[in-house]
């Protein structure tokens, strides 16, 4: 009797240690998940350095401690959503990183291709941004980090990174989510026109779209 009553608690002891054991693991399943979480609008941006298609590193942190205002955009020299906004007839991106020369504002593209996928190939990329007047950095995410930290799914997705680091508009660049043509309200330049301006960015996200990121 006393064997079997022992057995039985002991068994009991097994299964609380078994059933704080799950818990304790979800809990570390969900702690894990929470950190990481991508960044949100009003969250710091996370800092990184990649290397350029020429192998120069690049850190955020060091444009917006030098007061830049910051503006990412997620590149696939493949992707038609890209293509329309670099096409003749829009010239988006190219028009309107031209129109903040002398400002204290830097545009970086970021290609997170996974090694081995075409869209990520130097030689392409570096054929791309001449064929397409891009003069400033396009940066490998080769490992998918900087993209996963930001959330960032699409190409084109755009961010706005403040002069504090802190991250201002995240989605979309315009309002027309096809291939066709350009929409007539862009986002981006309405964010970077309110920062400059010291204001609150009224239209902060909105849903981003184009090709997905090839990770």
């Amino acid at each position: 009797m006393t064997t079997m009553k022992s057995r039985l608690t002991a068994g009991l002891a097994c299964l609380a240690a078994g059933i704080t054991m799950i818990g304790a693991g979800a809990m570390t399943e969900s702690t894990a998940e929470a950190q990481l979480k991508p960044a949100q609008v009003g969250d710091s941006a996370p800092d990184f350095t990649l290397t350029d298609l020429d192998g120069n590193k690049h850190t955020l942190s060091e444009f917006t401690a030098q007061g830049n205002i910051v503006v990412l955009e997620w590149f696939n020299p493949t992707c038609p959503f890209v293509k329309k906004h670099y096409r003749e007839d829009t010239m988006t991106m190219v028009n309107m990183e031209k129109g903040y020369e002398g400002q204290d504002i830097v545009w970086l593209r970021i290609n997170s291709a996974r090694a081995g996928n075409s869209t990520g190939d130097i030689d392409l990329n570096k054929q791309t941004a001449e064929k397409w007047g891009i003069t400033t950095p396009i940066l490998l995410d080769v490992e998918g980090t900087v993209g996963r930290a930001y959330g960032a799914k699409r190409t084109p997705e755009m961010y706005v990174i403040d002069t504090a680091g802190k991250l201002v508009y995240h989605g979309a660049i315009d309002n027309r989510p096809d291939a066709a043509e350009a929409g007539d309200v862009n986002y981006v330049k309405n964010a970077v026109a309110e920062t400059l301006a010291g204001k609150p960015v009224s239209n902060a996200e909105n849903k981003p779209y184009g090709c997905g990121v090839k990770y």
